[in-house]
């Protein structure tokens, strides 16, 4: 498998954007329309439809690269349409592993793909609600079964690490992120809830997004806001 340094991604997601920014013959708009882009730039289609999941195990989406096709798993369409941030993201993700893991030169090769179980590229997550369940599925040999396919069908800690970057970088382009950062006062918890929904995307996300570029620094013990890392040191430092 390609790995793919974090620089490496963003000019990617900046040549994917510069791209969208021609076809749409204007300049880009916040928050990015993800569905659009996906149909723009990367040929890729969308449709809602059930996805089986194993006990234990959230799948939001799936990718069928010889279908050129994302399919969000209408078991979990409530949830995402509760939390759009959530969806977005999980959109921009499976366009990560279109756009940086599919081999588009053997799509079209009769035995590349098993037409019976087409290969799915799925987006899973836990939530603090699941440990409960893998505790319990630990407990027994079928249980722990459940657990190996699981891990068997989840991306590799590189893939998904590529994958989110990517997702990450075109909902919040770090040009944009960085100029914007800086309007703000990103102490404060109001104004960076603002910043997310501007561009789309869960708090969470944005979060993760600043500490990338040394915009924001959230002390874990107390919740508290800084503007950068060495903000944070130097005002341990004083005390």
């Amino acid at each position: 498998m390609t790995f793919y340094r974090n620089e490496q991604i963003e000019q990617i997601a900046e040549r994917r954007l510069f791209e969208f920014e021609q076809k749409l013959e204007r300049p880009l708009s916040f928050p990015i329309d993800i569905e659009l882009f996906g149909d723009l730039v990367l040929g890729l289609s969308m449709l809602w439809e059930e996805i089986d999941e194993i006990a234990g195990e959230e799948v939001l989406a799936g990718l069928r690269p010889h279908d050129r096709l994302i399919i969000m798993n209408e078991r979990r369409k409530k949830e995402m349409e509760q939390k759009p941030g959530r969806r977005r993201l999980t959109q921009g993700h499976e366009m990560g592993h279109w756009d940086l893991f599919v081999d588009k030169s053997k799509l079209d090769h009769p035995d590349l793909f098993d037409t019976a179980a087409p290969d799915v590229f799925a987006y899973r997550s836990s939530s603090g609600g699941q440990v409960q369940i893998i505790k319990t599925l630990l407990a027994s040999e079928q249980g722990r079964d459940i657990l190996r396919q699981i891990n068997a069908r989840a991306d590799t800690p590189d893939e998904a690490r590529s994958v989110n970057r990517y997702a990450a970088a075109i909902l919040m382009p770090r040009n944009v992120v960085i100029a914007e950062s800086q309007k703000i006062n990103r102490t404060e918890w109001k104004s960076l809830y603002s910043l997310a929904e501007r561009f789309g995307v869960t708090i969470s996300a944005l979060r993760v997004r600043m500490e990338q570029f040394n915009l924001l620094y959230v002390d874990q013990a107390t919740n508290t806001l800084y503007s950068s890392r060495e903000e944070a040191l130097g005002q341990r430092r004083l005390f």
